[in-house]
Order: structure tokens, then C-alpha cells, then sequence
């Protein structure tokens, strides 16, 4: 299994505890670190960082359109492909615009005309909308929160507006959240945790899961209050104790050109907990029995 590794800088993780995690997934053989981003320069300094700490290709999924013109973001992403050596892709995202398959259509095209020759420039996409963007325009195409069929269906569906277009198929990538605990209800709630705000928000993300069938566990955990069915968890994420989730990383990752394992920590700060999630993905491993 080829695999990327994304460490999230809200986890409380130190810049010491991050290098050395980046370090880590580099002797075990991760292809790439990847960071999200707010609306500033920080993950642009992060990636800049973590190459000069562990040489790997670093990738930024994703910058939020809606928080700053593409000038903005074109400059930092020339520093860190120079400062890389070209070993940088940067993912943009619509992020709270108004009509956004529309305004990231020009968002791209403008931000693409202001990057050095040769960068990356993914779109970050969900619905059937911005998946065609994605196809038309974009490199690569970042997903979140899917399962292997909604990847399927989402291959689908640049593909075609790929092909519409004349041009190359995009690359697919998708963080894949991932958290792994001695007890597997720490890693069950952790990554329950995760989702919430994802699924349970009132932007596209609630579409996204109703899309892919999960209304009713949607109503169900709101109406009782209720913990999630871990069959919904295991559908969009891995959990889980040691030696029981690499499996279920290798099965969300079908269909993809990149899973990215999205680090998971028990608590805040919790370097061992990220430590086990990289040490139980690395792409080295088998699972052979």
C-alpha cells in the first residue's frame, strides 16, 4: 500500500512532537506529509518545515478560497516549491463561497495563472458540481469523508467531465481519519469525534453523508443523542486497537491514487496515539496472515 500521512496542528501536538512524527513516517515509508490549512500562511511554513526535517514531498489540502484572493496563496505556494525543490502540491477548496462549483471555476483558473509552471493545483470536491470542475480543470481532486462506493461514484464522475474536456483524468486523493487505541472504544470515540462536526453541520458535509445513505444515522444520533453506530464509523474512517486497522485503511483506500492517513490523537497532545497510527499504517506492512 502506497500512503501519505496528514498530521493536524489542532491536535495540541508540539512543533517538536511533529517533526519527529514527520521524521517517523519517513523511515516508514509514507511517500508524502500532508497538512490542512486555514486562511493564512502557517501550513505553508509547516510544509517548509517538514521537508527540510524528513525530505519528503509535502502537500497542503486544502487552502480556503472564500478567506484570501489567489495572490495570496500563489506567493506561499512559490516560496515552498522553491524552498522543496518542487516537491509540493497545493489543494484549494471552496470554503464558505456563495455558488462555489461556479466561483472556484474562476477562483482556479486565476489562481493557476499565478503558480510557478509545474505545481500541483488540486480541487478539494464533494458533490457531482464541483466534481466536474474538478475534472474540467484541476490536477487532482482531494475527497473527505467517503466511502469506497462514493469513491467509485465520484471517479465516475471526473472522469467524464475529464474526458468532456479533452484532457487528462485528474489524480484522487482522500484523507482517510484514522485512530488507534489499546482500548477500541477510545479509538471508536475519537473518531466519533471527528465526524460530528463534519456530518451534523449544516453546509455541504450533511448533504455529502445523506448522499451516501446515511440520513437516518444522521437523525438517529441527533434526535437521542446518541453515540454512533460504529458501522457508520467504519464505512468513512478506520478505529480501532493495534493490528486491527491497517485492514480497514487498505479497504478505504480503494479506488484512490493517494489515501492520506489523517492522524488521529485520543487527546490533545497525544504524540504516542499518533505515533500508533503511523506505526499501524505504514506502508511497508503487510497484512498477510
Amino acid at each position: 500500500m502506497q500512503a501519505a500521512f496528514s498530521i493536524d496542528p489542532d491536535q495540541g501536538l508540539s512543533e517538536r512532537d511533529e517533526l519527529d512524527l514527520v521524521r517517523l513516517g519517513a523511515a516508514l515509508g509514507y511517500v508524502a506529509a500532508w497538512t490542512p490549512s486555514r486562511a493564512d500562511a502557517a501550513a505553508f511554513e509547516r510544509c517548509l518545515r517538514w521537508h527540510e526535517a524528513s525530505g519528503l514531498p509535502v502537500g497542503i489540502s486544502a487552502v480556503p478560497a472564500s478567506g484570501q484572493p489567489p495572490a495570496f496563496y500563489a506567493e506561499h505556494a512559490r516560496r515552498v516549491w522553491e524552498g522543496t525543490g518542487g516537491r509540493f502540491t497545493l489543494v484549494a477548496g471552496s470554503g464558505r463561497m456563495a455558488h462555489p462549483a461556479e466561483g472556484m471555476r474562476r477562483y482556479l483558473a486565476d489562481l493557476r495563472g499565478l503558480l510557478p509552471p509545474g505545481l500541483p493545483l488540486f480541487l478539494a470536491a464533494l458533490g457531482p458540481l464541483m466534481l466536474g470542475v474538478g475534472g474540467e480543470l484541476a490536477d487532482g481532486v482531494a475527497l473527505n469523508w467517503c466511502t469506497p462506493a462514493q469513491v467509485a461514484w465520484s471517479r465516475d464522475r471526473i472522469t467524464g467531465a475529464a474526458i468532456a474536456a479533452g484532457r487528462p483524468v485528474p489524480s484522487l486523493v482522500e484523507y482517510i481519519r484514522t485512530a488507534v487505541a489499546h482500548d477500541p472504544g477510545i479509538a471508536r470515540a475519537t473518531l466519533g469525534a471527528a465526524v460530528r462536526p463534519y456530518a451534523l453541520g449544516t453546509g455541504g458535509y450533511r448533504g455529502h453523508f445523506e448522499r451516501m445513505g446515511f440520513a437516518g444515522e444522521l437523525r438517529r444520533v441527533e434526535d437521542r443523542a446518541a453515540d454512533w453506530d460504529p458501522a457508520f464509523l467504519s464505512a468513512v474512517g478506520a478505529w480501532g486497537a493495534h493490528g486491527d486497522v491497517r485492514r480497514q485503511v487498505e479497504r478505504l483506500g480503494e479506488g484512490l491514487d493517494l489515501p492520506i492517513v489523517r492522524v488521529l490523537v485520543a487527546h490533545r497532545g497525544d504524540a504516542a496515539s499518533a505515533r500508533a497510527v503511523l506505526e499501524e499504517c505504514a506502508p511497508g506492512r503487510s497484512t498477510a496472515t
